[in-house]
């Protein structure tokens, strides 16, 4: 009775801080830092000898140097005028080379986000929810150049997170506070490759797929009481993502890219979660998504002007949310993705920066939302490291 009258709550408060991230995990794997984000899948299919990039582990023999990267993120969203904003560490991480044709990442990044905090009234009542805590991907990658046109790699990743959801339901005569909490973990592997077709053509491709779903591990309880019950739920609606990048290099400073995904949902992981349950009738569909980009490079990352180290990239991307109401109509999300990069002159680190803006929303489902992105990070390679011989 409890799950049923929560449940109904749920579907009459979907004009919260966010539906769309209330709605079963929130952005499962978003893109965590600024060449990504505003390049799009294409950056499976991307090598460049100045910098490194962990989207494709195929791709970590392109540098022989070092490299450390840290990037941060900032999101707002507005439903109506409620406006909410996330800001957070997203990424660190570093790679290395082991010897001329092998090279090895560690690091880790977001890749789920609990965090939500709304409140609702009706005419018996009111019902409130925050939720906090994530999940952390931790991953140690290694690539192989199998020859100078064919780069394979592979990564394993271990998923770690907490969760912490209160709900309060307070009427005339009564307030109760039920607690949702855990820890959770979990396992998958992911294989790239990257091909140079010709001189002009880049392909990438990359597969990740959970071997062992996230687990969340707890207790879901009444509090004040000792009433309670063990959790022991196997997320099953963690997707298989499947991503393929095209680069076609027009000029030595110009390159057009093309990039498509796919998530595969669990048909059912939703339908028979306890705690991430949805209003009768939603489901879970794939997730499709596609981006068309150009980036224009430095025409001298050594120029003393840095008009001349500068970069960038821009384009476009659309893609279906991964959840569909009982009308099927589909939930759509479109946006425009840009981003710019600063090398420094002595070449030993590379500023960057990338925004988003966009909405989704879809016929007879869930409220238009806008939401804006903006990401930063910083590479640095290990020169800064290494001694200089004086005369």
């Amino acid at each position: 009775m409890r799950k049923l009258i929560l449940l109904l709550i749920l579907s009459i408060s979907l004009m919260g801080q966010s539906a769309y991230y209330r709605l079963g995990y929130g952005d499962i794997f978003p893109t965590t830092d600024p060449l990504g984000s505003s390049l799009g899948h294409g950056v499976v299919a991307y090598e460049d000898t100045a910098r490194v990039t962990p989207h494709n582990p195929a791709s970590l023999t392109s540098s022989n140097r070092v490299h450390f990267g840290v990037s941060l993120g900032s999101e707002f969203r507005s439903i109506g005028n409620i406006v909410s904003n996330t800001t957070r560490l997203e990424q660190l991480f570093v790679t290395f080379p082991v010897g001329k044709r092998i090279g090895m990442s560690l690091g880790t990044h977001a890749v789920a986000d609990f965090a939500s905090d709304y409140e609702t009234s009706m005419d018996m009542g009111s019902f409130s929810e925050q939720s906090s805590g994530g999940i952390w991907d931790f991953h140690l990658g290694l690539g192989y150049s199998l020859s100078p046109v064919i780069k394979l790699g592979l990564k394993l990743h271990a998923f770690q997170g907490q969760l912490r959801r209160e709900a309060i339901i307070l009427t005339d005569d009564i307030q109760e506070l039920y607690v949702v909490k855990g820890d959770i973990s979990g396992k998958s592997i992911e294989a790239g490759v990257i091909s140079n077709l010709r001189e002009k053509v880049s392909l990438g491709l990359t597969v990740n797929i959970p071997y062992d779903k996230p687990t969340l591990s707890g207790q879901d309880s009444l509090a004040g009481s000792s009433a309670f019950a063990e959790i022991d739920e196997e997320m099953d609606a963690w997707p298989s993502t499947i991503k393929l990048g095209l680069i076609y290099h027009h000029s030595k400073t110009m390159n057009f890219t093309a990039g498509i995904a796919q998530q595969l949902f669990s048909e059912s992981g939703f339908n028979t979660a306890s705690v991430f349950a949805l209003p009768a009738g939603w489901t879970t569909v794939p997730v499709a998504s596609f981006q068309l980009g150009m980036q224009k490079l430095p025409a001298d990352r050594m120029s003393r002007y840095w008009t001349k180290r500068t970069g960038w990239q821009t384009g476009v991307s659309i893609k279906n949310y991964y959840l569909s109401p009982a009308s099927e109509n589909m939930i759509y999300e479109y946006s425009l993705i840009t981003g710019a990069n600063l090398d420094m002159r002595n070449g030993k680190s590379l500023f960057e920066i990338s925004g988003e803006i966009g909405s989704r929303g879809g016929d007879e489902s869930l409220p238009d939302e806008l939401f804006a992105r903006m990401k930063f990070g910083v590479q640095i390679n290990d020169t800064w490291f290494k001694k200089v011989k004086r005369r």
